[in-house]
């Protein structure tokens, strides 16, 4: 019996089975992979492409930001909350002015964060460590640069 691959599927068993931690670093992945696309299709001058891949980057990290609990997040869901904001509103803006250095830099601060929530899920963090968006006024004199002292639930 042949069985077509039904993605909707894939992910159901994927919410059940894999940790929330390493669905957030995929869900990263993802966001890159389609940022880099949107800079290829930039440099091709391919406009439908370029708003295609931008459009899947934003849709995902809305998706991000719409499952952050800030009952239990507290300080660290306002932080990415921001930080999501902040890349979405970039990425948004990229439709009007399409800009390779622009897209370059968005990259750069999604891998800077997918890095924090890796090693969050691995274990590297320590307990209880939710990452920090770039450039956030956080005073962590006395915690590993790049983490905030608290939890944070992230809802599947």
């Amino acid at each position: 019996m042949n069985q077509q691959y039904n993605p909707i599927k894939a992910y159901g068993r994927a919410a059940h089975t894999v940790a929330k931690t390493r669905q957030v670093v995929m869900l990263y992945d993802g966001i890159i992979r389609f940022m880099k696309q949107a800079a290829e299709a930039m440099e091709a001058g391919a406009i439908e492409e370029r708003y295609l891949k931008l459009t899947r980057a934003s849709e995902v990290v809305s998706g991000l930001q719409n499952s952050l609990d800030f009952d239990s997040g507290g300080q660290t869901a306002q932080v990415l909350f921001d930080f999501y904001s902040s890349v979405d509103a970039r990425i948004i803006g990229m439709h009007r002015q399409p800009d390779a250095a622009v897209c370059q830099a968005i990259i750069a601060d999604l891998k800077d964060m997918r890095d924090v929530w890796d090693g969050i899920d691995r274990g590297k963090e320590g307990e209880n460590l939710a990452p920090v968006a770039p450039g956030a006024a956080v005073d962590n004199s006395e915690q590993a640069p790049g983490v905030l002292p608290t939890s944070i639930t992230v809802s599947a």
